[in-house]
């Protein structure tokens, strides 16, 4: 109770600040209170309650510079003890996922902080980096370029290497022990340097592209190298096709190949039903963002193993959606996905899985929603059984 007093106090203290100096400050946000169930088809099937409350910050003043945040409130599992104490933040439970600084003057934009990093939802999605970057936009030419660094410290790195010493067992004999010796520590850092370019080219046609290069000093290993994404999106006749292919080096994974993965959609709208189409591939270790998915695999939520397009081997993929918005208020949607993996040995569900899922959506008024999911993944590996989940949440943004 005091830590949210505190932040109220915070808030009110910010927005007295911002009057005196003839600035503008936006509150908005989001909270939801949710129940899931999920079947993995290994072990037992398990059900959580969480809930979480999610306040954005948004201050601007007169000369041009700007604050973004957002503050999170207990964000977590029920029952996991004190205020959530089994989060990722440990036993305090109001903290901030990016916060940074800017400014913009003429067609710049300088920011700096930790700052929400995302491309696409096939590429990179929703994450978060320390990163300085230059902003500059022409609207009238469609063009959007942006310089980033993003870093990342180790302070503690080490490696350790296994030796065979002659020795004894309990019983006298003599055998070979393993010991395992520690390397020596170091310290690095991992620095990203990376380029977006956004072109609009037309009211029909855009294009979106993000080369980053890695140099990473925080183990001894060469783990610098390329990678980068290109995504096209048109619109034809009320028809809108998205096009991106992906290349990462396989020197930044340790792996001897480049990873490679594409993906094309086409998506319209008819009257009431919102018909969506995907096809794609996943090559040489390459695995999408969990953005992008369905709703047992990958997804905003994914209820599987597979959380990921591209686990357990090569990928193939071919998705149906569509949604049917039946009233107002109440809309649906469903999915059916096949995959053919060319199994390395990880992928739980076999060479080929079918996702069969479905959403229902009522808007029970102006920024209150209900939320309702459910979806079944088959198996044909003889030791894992199909897998079902389902979940139901409350949400209320504001």
């Amino acid at each position: 109770m005091k830590k949210l007093i505190c932040v109220a106090a915070a808030f009110a203290m910010v927005a007295g600040v911002a009057t005196v100096a003839s600035a503008e400050v936006d509150l908005s946000g989001s909270a939801r209170a949710r129940i899931r169930y999920n079947d993995a088809g290994v072990g037992d099937s398990v059900y959580k309650w969480d809930s979480r409350v999610r306040v954005k910050v948004h201050a601007k003043t007169e000369g041009g510079g700007y604050v973004k945040a957002r503050v999170r409130f207990l964000d977590g599992d029920w029952g996991t003890g004190g205020d959530y104490s089994a989060s990722a933040k440990g036993d305090y439970n109001v903290w901030s996922d990016y916060a940074f600084v800017g400014f913009k003057t003429g067609k710049f934009d300088i920011a700096g902080g930790k700052m929400p990093a995302s491309f696409s939802p096939w590429f990179s999605d929703d994450e978060r980096t320390d990163r300085f970057r230059v902003l500059y936009k022409d609207k009238d030419a469609g063009l959007a370029l942006a310089f980033t660094y993003d870093m990342k410290i180790y302070e503690y790195a080490s490696t350790s290497s296994s030796v065979t010493i002659p020795g004894l067992d309990p019983n006298g004999n003599a055998v070979d022990l393993v010991a395992q010796v520690a390397g020596t520590p170091w310290e690095g850092d991992k620095a990203v340097w990376g380029v977006t370019y956004r072109q609009k080219f037309s009211d029909a046609v855009s294009a979106n592209v993000r080369a980053v290069y890695v140099v990473n000093d925080a183990t001894p290993a060469d783990d610098d190298g390329f990678q980068g994404s290109v995504n096209v999106a048109m619109n034809f006749a009320g028809n809108n096709i998205i096009l991106e292919q992906s290349y990462k080096e396989g020197d930044i994974f340790r792996r001897q190949d480049d990873l490679y993965g594409g993906y094309a959609e086409w998506n319209a709208t008819y009257g009431s039903i919102t018909p969506v189409a995907r096809i794609g591939y996943t090559a040489d270790g390459f695995t999408a963002d969990q953005t992008f998915g369905w709703l047992m695999i990958g997804g905003d939520v994914p209820t599987s193993n597979i959380s990921r397009v591209g686990m357990g081997g090569d990928t193939l993929f071919a998705g149906l959606s569509s949604g049917f918005q039946t009233t107002e208020a109440l809309s649906f949607k469903a999915n059916l996905v096949y995959m053919d993996i060319d199994d390395n040995g990880t992928a739980v569900y076999g060479e080929n899985p079918i996702e069969v899922s479905g959403q229902a959506k009522y808007q029970v008024g102006k920024g209150v929603a209900l939320l309702a999911r459910a979806g079944w993944l088959s198996s044909d590996r003889d030791a894992v059984d199909d897998a079902f989940s389902a979940y139901g949440q409350m949400e209320v943004t504001f």
